[in-house]
């Protein structure tokens, strides 16, 4: 089965994807933000490549996931079942991202969000029929 021939998705299991990633990102970005006046971690390669590079690529994604959401809810689900197809790799994606750049707290929680966009991704295509 393929994006173009999606069976009905129910939707909350859309609706889950769409918050799961949005939370992903206002997460990254509150640890981004909260760590720049933190000069031992604000001057590090890892937060740079996060703050320049990882951010602004998922707050572009996440646009494009809030967009396929509002397509959603007129009746097209072929955008946001492509988007979740493409976002099932986020940590894959993200590799080389290492995700205690802002602490090891933050750490525990971005991986918990990062883990919750990839499961709901995973939930929606299953809802789809995409394997």
């Amino acid at each position: 089965m393929t994006p173009e021939s999606t069976p009905d998705v129910p939707q909350p299991v859309a609706e889950r994807f769409a918050h799961a990633f949005a939370a992903f990102v206002d997460a990254v970005w509150v640890a981004v933000n909260t760590s720049i006046p933190n000069p031992a971690i604000a001057n590090t390669p890892a937060f740079l490549a996060w703050q320049t590079q990882a951010l602004p690529l998922l707050e572009q994604q996440s646009a494009s996931i809030q967009k396929g959401m509002t397509l959603f809810l007129i009746g097209e689900s072929r955008t946001i079942v492509q988007l979740a197809l493409e976002r099932r790799g986020l940590a894959k994606q993200l590799d080389g991202f290492s995700l205690d750049f802002a602490g090891p707290d933050r750490a525990k929680t971005l991986d918990a969000l990062e883990t919750a966009v990839v499961r709901s991704a995973y939930q929606l295509c299953a809802a789809a029929g995409i394997p």
